[in-house]
């Protein structure tokens, strides 16, 4: 059984790979660490990742879980918590706060047998070690920034994103937002542009 924050999850199911054919990429993938549960998602292009807190809204029985993202692509309005038991997403939440009424059941049954990528923590570089001083001009995919510019905007406790850059315009650019006291962390990476 799994029980997080189903807005996270949601935030998660945007950075995944449409595409059923590639594999592990087209799920979020969930990681018990000392911390927390860590959400993370990606296309091979750009990523997302939080860490959560276990608590009321955050627990996880088993160390590891891929879950299909398509579950999770369309928000449930009001939902605090997803609960994930037997093949099935149940969200619950309400109108008002501390509400935790059951809002919708969704199917949430994986056929996806590939191993998220392992490497994936590494990609992320260490912000302190960011010059924030590209030597030449970076160019992003718009498709990609948008997604991240709207998730900030409708979702996030503000509309201001932090942007991190390496010294290379090849270096993937760290972008960092809040909400409710949890970090979001998007990584994009640039795009190739021959001179």
């Amino acid at each position: 059984m799994i029980e997080a924050p189903a807005i996270l999850l949601h935030i998660a199911a945007q950075f995944v790979h449409p595409d059923a054919y590639r594999g592990a990429i087209t799920d979020i993938h969930l990681k018990s660490t000392p911390h927390g549960m860590r959400i993370a998602a990606t296309n091979g292009h750009f990523a997302f990742r939080c860490l959560v807190p276990f608590g009321p809204l955050c627990f996880m029985q088993t160390p590891e879980e891929l879950i299909p993202a398509k579950t999770f692509k369309k928000k449930v309005a009001y939902a605090q918590k997803a609960i994930i038991n037997d093949g099935e997403a149940r969200f619950y939440g309400g109108k008002k706060e501390g509400m935790m009424d059951l809002l919708e059941a969704r199917p949430c049954v994986g056929d996806n047998r590939d191993e998220f990528p392992s490497h994936f923590d590494s990609l992320w570089p260490d912000p302190a070690s960011m010059a924030n001083a590209p030597a030449k001009p970076v160019v992003l995919n718009s498709e990609y920034m948008r997604t991240i510019c709207d998730i900030s905007a409708k979702l996030a406790d503000s509309v201001n994103i932090k942007m991190r850059m390496g010294e290379s315009p090849t270096a993937p650019l760290l972008l960092t937002t809040s909400l409710d006291d949890t970090e979001l962390q998007f990584l994009l990476l640039p795009v190739m542009v021959r001179d």
